[in-house]
């Protein structure tokens, strides 16, 4: 039987700037995960960048930008950006 690897996606968040915001933004994000083949997440915070969320999950997942942005907007004023 083939085992799952398990990967890491990342996405540029903005509005993420201290812990505060990493409690406020994990539990929208904890309730949408198991329902979406998602794993664990945390945010990277690196003062003057755009704050990375990585999100770990199965290679045969392919995290939604959409859910995770919608997800994030439900904690607070934050967002999935682009590059």
């Amino acid at each position: 039987m083939p085992v799952a690897r398990i990967v890491s996606t990342c996405f540029l968040v903005e509005g993420i700037a201290d812990d505060r915001d990493v409690k406020a933004a994990m539990q929208p994000l904890f309730d949408i995960f198991a329902s979406n083949g998602l794993g664990q997440a945390t945010f990277e915070i690196v003062p003057g960048e755009p704050t990375r969320l990585w999100v770990k999950h199965k290679d045969s997942v392919e995290p939604s930008r959409e859910l995770i942005d919608r997800a994030l907007a439900r904690a607070g004023d934050y967002r999935v950006i682009d590059e």
